[in-house]
């Protein structure tokens, strides 16, 4: 779990430190604070140079652009601050290692061109046809002896084909990072995590969630001949069984609010030992739902080993959470909130769980 993660160089963010990270991280600020940016590069930084992770940012984004010769192409100068691929992203993180010590987890991304270094190491490219390129984006972390890397084309951009050939596969051994859009989670994740999970008690766990909307919910299954094809809807061929009433129900029949509690408890289920990142994660949920969705994050996080960082422009989304922080804990608790300033500030304004507690009590703003 990380107690500190620095930002630098990553997209509006010149650099940024947040201090004092809990088990459950609620993000506030304004419009263009950079609350996604933040959830991104912690991403990024645990995913340990997992090209998964990377493509899923730029695809949520919308970060791609036709191209006559290469199909469709990633425009990773967005990752760049101020679209100045010259400089380098850093990422680094103090997280919990043996016993008390804190452990110092680093990631770098750069575009490189021809034989050169990063972090003192010399980066060595493949002379093959398919390889010659004038430039390539590489994204090396301290946690694994390989790096991504991918040649660009001629104008720096990304050729999708190289995200789905990347120069190592990513195994089990990567550390799991889940993220959640403010769409909800994307096509086809609903039925690869169905997989894992049926049967099981996080199964359970997710029909649970989904009554905290809809009490008669009883199961929920997808269909594998109808799951939403690449650029589809992700709620395609997810059905439910509904106390009093005959047949299937499609999810997408009962609002936005099901699919952000099924969402969140699938995704929680697999990021165990890792990290759970949502975007608005008050989308499509009532103020009434809200302190039980805090109270089940709370609980499963805890009982999974998953940190949470989740964002909100709402100000009933962070007083839900207050009425479930214990104003006795000691600092910082396990629920904290991070408000983030715009005209990149240097460091996030934290607040504890006793002074989330006490800010609700009391009605201050912390947004």
């Amino acid at each position: 779990m990380y107690s500190s993660i620095e930002i630098s160089g990553f997209r509006s963010l010149e650099q940024i430190r947040l201090e004092g990270l809990s088990r459950v991280n609620l993000l506030v600020g304004s419009n263009n604070s950079g609350k996604t940016s933040v959830l991104e590069s912690i991403g990024l930084l645990h995913s340990a140079g997992d090209y998964r992770v990377l493509r899923s940012l730029l695809e949520m984004r919308g970060e791609w652009l036709p191209d006559e010769d290469q199909g469709r192409v990633y425009d990773i100068a967005q990752l760049f601050s101020y679209r100045d691929m010259s400089q380098r992203i850093r990422l680094s993180g103090q997280q919990s290692g043996s016993g008390s010590q804190l452990e110092t987890v680093v990631a770098e991304l750069s575009v490189q061109t021809g034989q050169g270094t990063m972090g003192g190491l010399p980066l060595q490219y493949d002379d093959d046809a398919e390889d010659a390129s004038p430039a390539r984006l590489v994204w090396a972390s301290s946690e694994r002896e390989s790096r991504f890397r991918a040649a660009l084309t001629a104008d720096g951009m990304l050729p999708v084909r190289q995200m789905s050939r990347p120069s190592w596969n990513a195994g089990d051994d990567v550390p799991r990072v889940q993220f959640i859009g403010t769409g909800g989670l994307v096509p086809g994740d609903v039925s690869d995590i169905f997989e894992d999970v049926v049967l099981t008690d996080a199964e359970h766990r997710a029909v649970e969630a989904m009554r905290l909307v809809e009490p008669r919910v009883e199961r929920f299954t997808v269909l594998p001949s109808r799951r939403a094809p690449h650029g589809g809807s992700a709620r395609g061929g997810i059905l439910l069984r509904m106390q009093g009433i005959e047949g299937r129900v499609p999810i997408g029949s009962v609002g936005d609010g099901m699919w952000r509690l099924l969402g969140l408890a699938l995704a929680l289920a697999r990021a165990r030992g890792g990290v759970l990142l949502v975007d608005e994660i008050d989308t499509g949920l009532h103020y009434t739902v809200m302190q039980k969705m805090w109270t089940m994050i709370a609980e499963r996080s805890k009982s999974l080993d998953v940190q949470v960082f989740a964002t909100t422009h709402s100000r009933d989304c962070y007083e839900s959470l207050a009425s479930v922080a214990d104003p006795d804990a000691d600092p910082p608790g396990d629920l904290t909130i991070h408000r983030l300033e715009p005209g990149n500030g240097k460091r996030s304004i934290q607040f504890s769980e006793h002074e989330v507690a006490l800010a609700a009590e009391r009605g201050l703003e912390v947004r």
